[in-house]
């Protein structure tokens, strides 16, 4: 109902300029159901997505995360592919440091040519210390790996024989078998939730998303941050200029919230767990502390239209992807 809701009110259809996509991760829940099942219904909401008018959906990339459950971004995409037509599939993200780069440089190939084209890679840099120790990783290493994976990634996509001595990948007269089906390489957009990651991907990636939890405030100023970046690295346009965005739905805003509630006490609860919160970040919104006007798209389908509008007339969105709070224990057939 979320999904029709959004298309029967012009929420598409009024943006014709903006991208428009579903984040995956709120129909992986409840969790008291089989893994098998969780993902064989994913198939349905993924062409639902799609029937719909969406531009994309994604995928996120977690490890240990129980008991929140996060199948793993490569194979979940590669059983929607074929399931799918035209949607783009995407990565958000992949925490590329806990990850080998000539592996995920044949993984996206290999996704990108079961697609037919329509992946995009979503990176970013990671905060969990379980995910970072079971690598042998510290934080220090984030941002050096990921910078050094993209690069080497980039030069093994062109198809050329490549050696490379890094600090945590070496190739020597290395060759992929078959490269990615885009060209030069599937867009690269980069997870941002501070002014270094944001003005990072400004600089080496097509484009930028920030996180959910970021507020509207902080979102419009790290927006004006990535584009001066851009424009300092030459590169012209805003390229990907991209939000993830609560929506919550209902007949008014006390009733979005309402609706929302469980499924938001229990992503506080997670994140803060997690200890999501950086002191290089902005403020993230972990608590019911901050109203939701702050960070969300809620309220009536047309508040969240006027709200979708205000952001992009503000910001210079190019892209918002939904992470759906409202949605019914059991889906529609």
């Amino acid at each position: 109902k979320a999904l029709d809701s959004g298309a029967e009110d012009g929420v598409l259809s009024a943006y014709p300029r903006m991208k428009i996509g579903i984040h995956l991760t709120p129909f992986y829940s409840p969790t008291d159901r089989p893994a098998a099942q969780i993902i064989d219904e994913l198939v349905p909401v993924a062409q639902s997505v799609e029937r719909n008018g969406f531009g994309w959906l994604s995928v996120p990339h977690h490890w240990v995360s129980h008991p929140t459950v996060w199948p793993q971004p490569f194979p979940m995409l590669a059983r929607l592919a074929p399931e799918t037509q035209s949607i783009r599939l995407m990565t958000l993200v992949l925490l590329l440091p806990l990850l080998n780069a000539l592996d995920v440089a044949e993984q996206t190939a290999t996704l990108d040519q079961i697609s037919h084209g329509r992946f995009t890679l979503g990176v970013a840099i990671g905060y969990r210390e379980a995910e970072l120790q079971a690598v042998g990783l510290t934080r220090k290493d984030r941002v050096p790996k990921l910078e050094e994976s993209l690069a080497l990634m980039k030069r093994l996509w062109s198809g050329e024989e490549v050696t490379f001595d890094g600090r945590y990948c070496r190739v020597k007269n290395a060759r992929m078998g078959f490269t990615p089906m885009q060209s030069p390489h599937p867009p690269i957009i980069m997870g941002a939730q501070s002014e270094g990651a944001t003005r990072r991907a400004g600089r080496i990636a097509d484009g930028v998303f920030f996180g959910p939890q970021v507020a509207w405030a902080d979102l419009k100023r790290l927006a004006g941050d990535y584009l001066a970046a851009r424009g300092e690295a030459g590169l012209q346009g805003p390229g990907i200029l991209g939000a993830s965005r609560s929506l919550i739905l209902g007949t008014d805003k006390a009733d979005a919230l309402r609706r929302a509630r469980a499924y938001l006490e229990r992503t506080f609860t997670t994140y803060r767990t997690w200890e999501m919160q950086e002191r290089t970040m902005v403020p993230l919104q972990l608590s019911f502390e901050k109203s939701l006007e702050d960070w969300t798209i809620h309220g009536s389908p047309r508040d969240c239209v006027e709200t979708i509008r205000k952001a992009q007339e503000e910001t210079g969105l190019t892209h918002i992807g939904f992470t759906i709070y409202s949605l019914p224990r059991e889906l529609p057939a």
